[in-house]
């Protein structure tokens, strides 16, 4: 059980000056990392001792426990393909069982997703994407691109207002300059974590714009700004991650938005298949 989690099961029990700084450490998670416990408490205005019996009730024996787990946690959710290389699929006696690994991998991955996120918070997340008034707005850097794409592929045909942002350096910011309170941001940003899903995500929060993090850690810099996450476990049987886990939550999630929507969406429906016979969008028509 990591730190978040540990505040988590103790919210009810903090006082407010502890509520204070359960507020900091999710706001600045890797910071903690180096930043001392006294520099800590000054920041949040309580005392040294404060902050100090507030880390021994969570259950640390000190504040370099503390750290200690932050570093490791940084480490493991930032190691790169290059970093894992010597470690990952060691144990494969060939390729034929890496496959295996890889598919028990996978599938272990989707189990704790399901497992961990329950129901409650894909529909959750799904009743706020059809609730919101403003332009729904999907991102995703790198690798995560291709479940953002996904993700915005389904929604685009269940929701009125879909842009899916692209990450072109020069022209990323310019496609910001619209956003406004109304507006929601739902952002793919597993580990590594990419710069710019946090600096579109920062421009979003600046704005008093949504944040929905689909993820793969509470860890995330991305999840002290969200105002709803979904958090899938991302490791993989070799040196590359599993989105595996990923696009079961932004399948289920375009099903519950879909269900949730069923009575609007059948016109817009029509109108798409209208624009695929006209664009011939698919090889093989339907009869």
């Amino acid at each position: 059980m990591n730190l978040l989690e540990r505040i988590g099961l103790r919210r009810t029990d903090l006082t407010e000056s502890e509520q204070t700084l359960a507020r900091y450490v999710a706001m600045n998670y890797a910071g903690l990392a180096y930043e001392p416990a006294a520099q800590i408490a000054q920041k949040c205005d309580v005392s040294a001792a404060t902050a100090t019996r507030f880390f021994t009730k969570l259950g640390y024996d000190s504040f370099a426990d503390v750290q200690r787990e932050v570093r490791e946690q940084i480490e493991q959710r930032l190691s790169s393909p290059l970093g894992r290389l010597g470690s990952k699929g060691a144990n494969a006696e060939s390729m034929t069982d890496l496959v295996a690994q890889t598919l028990e991998r996978d599938l272990r991955n989707i189990q704790a997703a399901s497992a961990g996120m329950q129901p409650s918070r894909i529909i959750g997340m799904a009743e706020i994407l059809v609730q919101s008034k403003g332009t729904l707005y999907v991102y995703g850097e790198k690798k995560a691109h291709a479940v953002a794409f996904y993700l915005y592929a389904q929604l685009n045909l269940c929701l009125d207002r879909v842009v899916m942002l692209t990450s072109e350096q020069s022209l990323l910011a310019d496609r910001l300059l619209q956003v406004g309170p109304d507006d929601s941001l739902l952002v793919v940003d597993p580990r590594r974590y990419a710069r710019s899903s946090l600096y579109v995500a920062q421009t979003f929060s600046e704005r008093s714009a949504q944040v929905l993090l689909l993820g793969d850690s509470e860890t995330s810099p991305i999840a002290a700004m969200a105002s709803f996450g979904i958090h899938c476990p991302v490791e993989g049987a070799s040196l590359f991650d599993s989105y595996a886990a990923l696009m079961f939550a932004a399948n289920a999630l375009s099903n519950v938005v879909a269900a949730l929507r069923k009575a609007e969406i059948a016109d817009r429906l029509k109108e798409a298949e209208r624009l695929w016979s006209r664009f011939e969008t698919f090889a093989i028509k339907d009869k």
